[in-house]
């Protein structure tokens, strides 16, 4: 059996992401969603240059979301263009210094992933939009 956290703890540890995410920011300076494509790496480690291709980089929000019920959403974001040819796979979100904070599975707008994106085929300078990003924490 898995462990059971209630809703109060869920939405105060998906607090800390949150606070890691905005980290420094302001009106001049944004955390990241990067989009990739290729295999993911292992959690923070380097990005491989040669089997992951930065397809798009959409500037969150600040903050750059609000949590209810141990689901931390991110807010609207900004449709952008494709920056390079290729799959998307998965996401990456930095702080405003380009520090690592996480690492998130992405999809089309009908698949399960935690960023659901119009299209995971990216061309460049096609326009890419959100619908949807969140974190869930366990058992929400």
């Amino acid at each position: 059996m898995t462990i059971g956290i209630s809703t109060t703890l869920r939405n105060s540890r998906l607090q800390l992401v949150l606070d890691a995410i905005d980290d420094g920011e302001d009106e001049y300076n944004s955390a990241h969603l990067l989009i990739y494509s290729g295999d993911r790496p292992a959690t923070g480690e380097a990005i491989d240059e040669y089997d992951n291709t930065l397809l798009v980089n959409f500037s969150l929000l600040f903050p750059c979301g609000s949590i209810t019920g141990g689901i931390l959403t991110f807010g609207a974001l900004v449709d952008v263009l494709g920056l390079d040819d290729g799959t998307a796979t998965w996401a990456r979100i930095t702080d405003e210094g380009d520090v690592f904070v996480a690492d998130l599975s992405v999809t089309n707008e009908v698949g399960s992933g935690d960023v659901k994106i119009n299209d995971t085929a990216i061309v460049v300078g096609g326009t890419v939009h959100c619908t949807a990003a969140s974190i869930t924490e366990g058992n929400a």
